[in-house]
């Protein structure tokens, strides 16, 4: 039987975003891993067209292209968010609100069981959207979500 992919020991469900392919890699250097991600969804969905026909009781289907996101939420780094000196990552550099605000394009991944050879991980390319950064009485910190809109194919490999 498979082993289970437990996420509870917070070296799982990492996602790393880079300017380049090989910097949004789990584990690669210069890679802007994203800290303090409370949840994170993978969402791949086909679109559908149903269509009915005057000789059957039912409906019929077909799939069109596929329309695929990431959407977390996470506790804000002001490093991460804000930027933080790098020479090799622009989107680590310049952070996530202006690499949203700019409509640039990232590469990332989201490693299912961390950065080890063998680990599986999901990458493609898209745009940061969605930041929402909110405070109340309630909550010591800032709270934001994020979305990448997917531009593209979403690829499955190892590390």
């Amino acid at each position: 039987m498979a082993g289970v992919i437990n996420v509870t020991s917070g070296s799982q469900a990492i996602l790393t975003l880079g300017n380049t392919s090989a910097l949004a890699q789990p584990g690669a250097a210069g890679g802007l891993a994203v800290p303090l991600v409370q949840d994170l969804s993978l969402n791949t969905s086909p679109g559908t067209v149903r269509y009915s026909t005057l000789d059957s009781t039912a409906s019929s289907a077909f799939t069109t292209v596929v329309e695929n996101s990431v959407s977390l939420n996470m506790l804000l780094d002001d490093d991460v968010f804000f930027g933080l000196s790098n020479t090799t990552n622009s989107v680590a550099n310049d952070g996530l609100w202006t690499t949203s605000n700019s409509k640039s394009e990232v590469f990332f991944s989201v490693a299912f069981e961390g950065a080890d050879s063998g680990d599986y991980y999901i990458s493609g390319k898209g745009f940061i959207g969605g930041l929402a950064p909110s405070a109340s009485i309630d909550q010591a910190v800032w709270i934001s979500p994020m979305e990448i809109t997917v531009n593209g194919d979403l690829t499955k490999s190892t590390v």
